[in-house]
């Protein structure tokens, strides 16, 4: 049903193209030398003094985290009312379902063709980590359209109408104040049937063209049969639907050496069983993975000796589990 890509560190461009009241979208007319606006354009350019005044489009980035859903029937997202009115869906049940103010969530359609899609991001300072749930945990984006049919009133157990008049969009459904001027492309009848599929359906990681299962089970074929903490390691991430990794036993040139687990780029995970507590093996692995270190490569240990949940859970940003 979607496509789903979670960036946690995106960097945005927002472009403002002019005024919402403009035929062309030209941008703004600006002297160049001073910096002010030109309120009345004809006059200003019949005028003299005006060789510095030119067309610009005013922009500013900023970097946070991004969520894109891309609706995959193409007869659904050929139909611009049914996706301003599911992504409005989205964004309410989101916020609802995570208890966040509007302002702190941001929604776009953007895109053309097969790449339209709908880009969700955290307005918030430093984020709120709301977005990263929908791809963490399977059964959030389920939540997320139970709540949205809630909030679109209808009965998310038997779609019943609990609207009395029978209307298409309300400020307390998908209407709001920021959204107004596609007001009239919002309907909630639109996504009734898209919501109730979806809230039936569960979010799964892909790795390639492998889901997550199919490239658990790779995984426990590449790694080190003698190596009990490896399999461990894999049965942990797998169990709590954590990041896999994207390879193991993945060999590096220089220095040379195996890496049990690696993750792309640069991260090179270590399972230190019982022969590496063995003076000999422990300085070898330290020069090994020193040198690692000086090349850019990000290098983690696992311990046998230590509680392997409290290890993973030092690292969410690479195996994809909670601290707390």
């Amino acid at each position: 049903m979607l496509e789903l890509q979670y960036a946690p560190s995106a960097q945005l461009l927002l472009v403002n193209h002019g005024w919402k009241v403009a035929k062309q979208k030209m941008g703004f007319l600006i002297h160049l030398s001073s910096g002010e606006f030109v309120e009345n354009e004809k006059k200003s350019l019949s005028s003299k003094g005006t060789e510095s005044a030119e067309w610009l489009k005013l922009c500013v980035t900023d970097v946070q985290n991004l969520l894109r859903i891309r609706v995959l029937p193409k007869e659904l997202r050929e139909d611009m009312e049914f996706m301003m009115s599911l992504m409005y869906a989205l964004e309410r049940g989101i916020e609802q379902t995570f208890q966040i103010e509007d302002l702190e969530l941001e929604a776009e359609l953007l895109g053309q063709g097969e790449h339209l899609a709908m880009v969700f991001y955290e307005n918030a300072e430093g984020g709120v980590g709301v977005l990263r749930e929908l791809v963490r945990r399977s059964e959030v984006l389920s939540e997320v359209a139970h709540t949205a049919l809630e909030l679109l009133h209808f009965d998310p157990e038997t779609g019943r109408d609990l609207a009395a008049d029978g209307h298409t969009a309300c400020y307390e459904c998908l209407l709001s104040y920021y959204n107004q001027l596609r007001a009239h492309q919002l309907n909630r009848y639109r996504v009734k049937s898209f919501l109730e599929k979806l809230k039936e359906r569960e979010v799964s990681r892909r790795y390639g063209e492998r889901s997550a299962k199919e490239h658990y089970h790779w995984l426990c074929q590449q790694i080190d049969p003698r190596s009990p903490l490896e399999r461990q390691l894999l049965d942990l991430l797998y169990r709590l639907s954590g990041r896999l990794p994207d390879a193991a036993q993945k060999g590096i040139e220089t220095p040379r050496c195996v890496v049990d687990f690696f993750y792309e780029p640069n991260v090179c995970v270590f399972c230190d069983g019982p022969p590496h507590d063995h003076p000999k093996v422990q300085d070898q692995d330290q020069k090994i993975r020193r040198q690692l270190l000086a090349l850019g490569y990000r290098v983690i240990v696992i311990r046998h000796d230590q509680d392997l949940l409290s290890q993973v859970k030092k690292y969410p940003e690479v195996f994809g589990v909670k601290k707390t």
